[in-house]
This record gives C-alpha cells, structure tokens and sequence, in this order.
C-alpha cells in the first residue's frame, strides 16, 4: 500500500489488534490490519474517492479526511465508534467497522464478516430511517478490499 500520511498516530502491535477483535467478535481483514500495524490511522495526502454504484442513485464522489486509529488518542477511534454506531446506537449493521470519516461526517466502512469481508463502503448518516437505522441505499460501495481502496484513492 503506497501511500503517504500528513500524520499518524503512536504505533500499535499484533496483540492490540487482536484484543480488539476477542473483545467485539469480529476478525479484521489482513490488508486492514496490516495498514493499522504500519499506520494507524491518520490524514492522508490522497484522499479522494468514488463509490461504484450498481444502483440509480449514481455515483458519490467525496473525501477521507481521517482513518481512525485503533488507539484512544483521538475521540473519533475504532473502538469507540464501533460502540457508538454499532453496539449502542445500532445505527448501522454490526458487520460494518467504522474506520472513517468524510467532510460532512458519514462514515467510510469496511465490513468485517459475510460474503464481503474486507469491501469498504460510504455511508451517508444524513439518511437515518425513523427507527434509527441508516436505509441500505444510502451505503454504497467503495471497493472490494482495503487495498483497492487505498490503491484508487487520488487528489483532486
């Protein structure tokens, strides 16, 4: 994965990765935990993306202005956001792992089990149904893994 970072956080090991995932049940794709060994998290010099659309609504084109951290350094890290927009909130499906965060604040996911283990998606949080739960046409797909994700991210 070529790509260079603004900043990033403090260095994470194997076992921080793995106490994580016993403790929410969920195993992280290879790609994404090796970025998370090498990075953990950051801003990014490349942050632009499309979604690939196999729907009407068309496509979306908009930015990653954070990967969030496994760490706590930051409010906006892994765990938390898992807790609050999975486990408690339940605003979005328990598959999809809040990793990012675009400009106006929806979340950039990759899904941690199922037939798409590993794709990231867009999720547009300006779209809660009236029972809390964001509408599956606002999730939209990204790419198919981590690595296509972080491979066709480009400048503007």
């Amino acid at each position: 994965m070529n790509i260079k970072f603004e900043y990033t956080f403090k260095s994470i090991e194997a076992q921080d990765i793995e106490a994580s995932e016993k403790k929410y049940g969920f195993t992280l794709p290879n790609d994404y935990r090796q970025f998370l060994l090498l990075n953990n998290g950051g801003k990014t010099d490349r942050r632009r993306f499309d979604t690939k659309d196999e729907n009407d609504n068309g496509m979306i084109t908009s930015s990653i202005v954070l990967f969030c951290p496994l760490s706590d350094e930051v409010g906006f890290n892994l765990e938390k956001n898992y807790c609050v927009y999975n486990k408690e909130g339940k605003l979005i499906a328990s598959k999809f792992l809040p990793i990012g965060i675009d400009p106006v604040e929806n979340l950039i996911c990759i899904s941690v089990e199922g037939n798409d283990k590993g794709a990231i998606y867009h999720c547009d949080m300006a779209y809660i149904e009236e029972d809390g739960i964001l509408e599956m046409d606002c999730i939209r797909l990204i790419s198919r893994d981590f690595t296509e994700f972080i491979e066709n991210l480009y400048i503007p």
